[in-house]
């Protein structure tokens, strides 16, 4: 991927390739961490909402990471994450527990990996795939 693309903005409202990454790369561990905490402590709140401090830095320190960097960082942090879910029991996943985010309200620990994980990657990677998109639109 040309580093060009990486780091164009279709619109200034509009996350580049590498900040989605680097959001990415940061919620992967957080929220893998927070669906554990809603197994195993039921009784605290879980979660963020968008004024979080570690998800702004992580999409501001973009421009300071290389994209080999942001992919195995992802992939690690992937690798990791999966390893700590496989350790999860069928019973700590049903466990609910309530979010910070008013959004959210009681949820499963399942529902902060199948929802705050692998639907947000997917996400993340359908605006990756539009940036690459329009991208070579305007060549």
């Amino acid at each position: 991927m040309p580093q060009a693309l990486v780091s164009w903005k279709p619109a200034a409202d509009v996350w580049s390739v590498m900040e989605n990454l680097c959001h990415v790369d940061e919620f992967i561990p957080y929220w893998t961490g927070q669906a554990e905490q809603a197994a195993r402590q039921p009784d605290q709140p879980w979660g963020r909402d968008h004024t979080s401090t570690a998800r702004i830095d992580a999409v501001n320190r973009a421009g300071a990471r290389s994209l080999a960097d942001v992919l195995g960082s992802i992939e690690g942090g992937a690798r990791a994450a999966g390893a700590r879910i496989r350790r999860m029991t069928d019973q700590e996943l049903d466990t609910e527990a309530t979010s910070r985010n008013p959004k959210w309200g009681l949820k499963p620990a399942a529902f902060v990996l199948d929802h705050l994980v692998a639907e947000h990657v997917e996400k993340h990677l359908g605006q990756v795939r539009r940036n690459v998109a329009q991208y070579e639109q305007q060549k």
